[in-house]
């Protein structure tokens, strides 16, 4: 399978939920009501664009630092392992830097989960979801994304139900190219360990499947990647992402 629009749809993806400000050498994302999201709030660097580093490292910290946020930097999902290697110059600079292994999954099978759940799908925001799931689990930073998701109709999002409360959910978006990048899986803290992270991923897949979706994802642990698994992903590859956050000069 050809990886190029997932790679990109992963570089993009933040405007599904947040403002863009384009530059020659990338994108400033920002979502001034949602300051606690990185994915809403950083710039976005690719390699192959930087003529003067230093000089798109101070724009980058100019622009956040006046607007009252921390900057944070991603290097592009392409430019694999570029953060290790300018590491000094992030560091000179002001910033913390780091990278992050990402093992990519592609939907390659049908889901052999089954576990039963009152799963359904979701099109229109409620403040049930914002109180039953998003403070219940410990992430009201989300809350702002997903109201923001939910105005798309690109997105796709289930949500699991107890007592007919909203306390897991899973989403998602379907981008230009007619693919779909799942964004997140959460369930709320007292109803975890009870298979509900997998009732909805098979929802999420099986639609997918049902509809011809290609659908890849990164999985944030290895708890995750077995739930994916086990809904029919399987490993592509691993890309080396790099993050940078100001420290402070």
């Amino acid at each position: 399978m050809d990886m190029l629009p997932f790679y990109r749809e992963e570089d993009l993806f933040p405007r599904e939920f947040t403002s863009v400000t384009e530059r020659p050498w990338g994108f400033l994302y920002r979502n001034a009501d949602n300051p606690d999201s990185y994915d809403s709030n950083h710039a976005l660097i690719f390699r192959d664009r930087v003529a003067e580093l230093s000089a798109i490292l101070a724009e980058i910290a100019d622009f956040y630092l006046t607007r009252g946020q921390r900057p944070i930097i991603y290097q592009s999902i392409l430019d694999d392992g570029w953060f290790g290697e300018i590491a000094p110059a992030l560091s000179a600079a002001g910033y913390r830097s780091w990278q992050e292994a990402q093992r990519w999954m592609v939907l390659m099978e049908d889901s052999r989960i089954r576990n039963p759940a009152d799963v359904r799908r979701v099109t229109a925001w409620s403040e049930d979801l914002a109180v039953h799931l998003y403070q219940a689990a410990g992430e009201p930073w989300e809350i702002a994304v997903a109201k923001r998701q939910l105005t798309n109709p690109n997105t796709l999002y289930f949500a699991a139900y107890v007592a007919d409360k909203p306390v897991g959910a899973i989403y998602g978006h379907v981008n230009g190219e007619g693919i779909c990048r799942i964004d997140y899986l959460l369930v709320a803290n007292a109803h975890r360990g009870r298979g509900l992270g997998r009732a909805l991923t098979h929802a999420f897949v099986t639609h997918c499947r049902t509809h011809g979706i290609p659908c890849a994802l990164w999985p944030d642990g290895d708890t995750p990647r077995r739930i994916y698994e086990e809904a029919g992903f399987r490993d592509v590859c691993t890309k080396q992402a790099g993050r940078a956050v100001w420290a402070g000069k």
